[in-house]
């Protein structure tokens, strides 16, 4: 019993390391709920050209997400924390997306990187 407070304090950097998500998959990650938020108020009566327009947004966050998820499970986030920081996620991105503007010392990347992960 006497071992537990110093089996934790070796343990807590390794678990801490765990979830170090490389730069790549956070952007990705973060592009992919940028791109879903766009397009996912595409009203159902939309012509033709918007659907069109926003079919390459569709494909990409739908393509970004799926490379970023598997490397967030990887570097050890159970898919339940994996879920809860989407979540988390999803509602800052919201915010730049729908004109909130980024918080003090956020490093978002901008619409023109994300756009041009998606080869546009």
């Amino acid at each position: 019993m006497r071992y537990l407070p110093t089996l934790l304090l070796v343990l807590a950097p390794s678990i801490a390391l765990a979830q170090e998500v490389p730069a790549e998959a956070e952007r990705d990650l973060w592009c992919g709920t940028a791109f879903e938020l766009l397009v996912a108020d595409e009203p159902a009566n939309a012509s033709a050209e918007k659907l069109a327009a926003a079919k390459p947004y569709e494909e990409g966050a739908k393509r970004l997400i799926q490379r970023a998820l598997p490397i967030y499970l990887e570097s050890g986030y159970s898919d339940v924390a994996l879920e809860t920081y989407r979540q988390k996620l999803e509602a800052s991105v919201s915010r730049v997306v729908n004109g909130g503007g980024w918080s003090d010392g956020d490093q978002s990347p901008s619409f023109e990187d994300c756009k041009a992960l998606l080869g546009q």
